[in-house]
């Protein structure tokens, strides 16, 4: 296992807080790994929706040349004579091993913000850099021992150089730290500007053109000329580069103000049924998430595009907006409203891609006001209702309740060819092993 030198950063061991960025290595790639070791150094991709991109490699299908977001036709030459394993994306599995693992840390520190789907701020007080080094290294290899993912750890004072020496620690594979002031100054230098947490394309350009082109050069930018080229936000990014806190631990999740579930089609859909078939999936999907979240919604939202890259027809973008009477979490109404909405905007001929679903007019459910229309009685009945739906689909797998609305075969579904098993959150697709 390999780490940073810390040899360096004895005479800091009177600091006592610190940040450090617990990432998972190839998260989507290590997933699938776990349930086939065969795969272990071996090169590994996973497509995005419809099998259409590379949104994830191990470390083996990047020494190939196999580049992030390369449409798969582009690269099916080198996938083939390399024999690299193709996956389609199965995030029902990469969510469960997500919340393994963030469980994990949690129950370790507790102080964690979960920034993405395989990464975790954790802020820290301690004594000794030297024992929290240790405990960094035994939590990592508790992390691989229990899920099989294995993770990387950066250590410094801020979010910011976390990031950076959570970069580090991936060329390592290990736990790295950035303090001592010579590391910290060679770091920086041998990042680029735009590489940095918070500088998008636009701020890199603009930093170009003012000679800036790596980390060490913007932090030490003056401050005024950076808030007047940027804004407060980079300033904040300048002095966390200069080991100043100012991006705080956000360890409570906030709760969606709009919730959206889009998903393209596996091939162009003309049919009005098969539509409403597909609205009413997504429309499940988006009601679960404003469950989960204790929300309920006053204003849903349908649209349907076309195929934007196409020869044949013209590009259109159809879409309506309903307010309803009353907010609701209820999966039936919503999809009533949805496929309401869905008939007043389908248009005859074109062949549609994609459905859109957005539920907005969000607010807490527990502290819902109620008008004198409203029936108490049906409210709680359907609560009720949705409360044993979303329980019985969560420890049994999903769609083991469904509406019929949702349809049966669902052959208009996006192509994943290649998805894996479901081998943590389906009880028929669970992993065996014959002795």
């Amino acid at each position: 296992m390999g780490s940073c030198d810390l040899r360096n950063t004895q005479s800091l061991t009177d600091m006592n807080k610190y940040i450090a960025l617990i990432d998972c290595n190839n998260f989507y790639a290590s997933c699938e790994r776990v349930f086939d070791p065969s795969l272990k150094f071996k090169p590994v991709v996973v497509l995005s929706n419809n099998d259409g991109c590379v949104i994830a490699r191990s470390a083996e299908a990047k020494l190939l040349g196999i580049k992030m977001g390369e449409p798969l036709f582009k690269c099916k030459n080198i996938l083939k004579k390399e024999s690299v394993k193709v996956f389609s994306s199965n995030y029902t599995l990469y969510a469960d091993m997500s919340n393994r693992v963030m469980s994990i840390i949690k129950n370790h520190f507790e102080d964690v913000e979960v920034y993405s789907i395989d990464e975790a701020f954790v802020s820290i007080e301690a004594a000794s850099i030297n024992n929290l080094y240790k405990e960094l290294v035994s939590l990592r290899n508790k992390i691989l021992k229990w899920t099989g993912i294995p993770v990387s750890i950066g250590l410094s004072t801020t979010k910011t150089l976390a990031k950076l020496a959570g970069r580090k620690a991936k060329k390592s594979l290990g736990v790295c730290s950035l303090f001592d002031p010579r590391d910290l100054t060679n770091a920086l230098r041998e990042v680029a500007a735009g590489s940095v947490w918070g500088i998008g394309r636009r701020l890199e350009k603009k930093l170009f053109l003012k000679g800036i082109s790596n980390a060490y050069q913007l932090s030490v930018f003056n401050h005024r000329e950076a808030r007047i080229l940027g804004s407060v936000n980079l300033v904040r990014t300048i002095l966390e580069l200069n080991g100043v806190p100012c991006l705080d631990i956000n360890s409570v999740v906030d709760s969606k103000r709009q919730i959206t579930t889009s998903r393209a089609f596996g091939s162009p859909i003309y049919d009005l049924d098969l539509l409403k078939e597909a609205v009413s999936v997504y429309v499940s999907r988006a009601a679960e998430k404003l469950r989960l979240q204790g929300s309920s919604c006053s204003t849903i939202t349908v649209a349907l595009s076309t195929n934007r890259f196409s020869q044949k027809e013209p590009y259109k973008f159809l879409v309506e907006t309903q307010s309803l009477i009353s907010s609701t979490d209820s999966t039936s109404k919503l999809i009533s409203s949805a496929k309401k909405i869905l008939e007043s905007i389908f248009k005859k001929g074109p062949g549609y891609k994609k459905a859109h679903i957005f539920l907005s007019g969000l607010e807490k459910s527990a502290s819902k006001q109620y008008s004198l229309e409203d029936n108490i009685f049906s409210i709680d009945k359907e609560t009720n209702l949705m409360r044993v739906f979303d329980k019985l689909n969560i420890f049994y797998g999903r769609d083991t309740l469904k509406y019929a609305s949702t349809g049966i075969s669902r052959d208009w579904l996006m192509k994943r060819e290649r998805k894996s098993k479901s081998y943590t959150t389906n009880w028929s697709e669970i992993l065996t092993i014959q002795l």
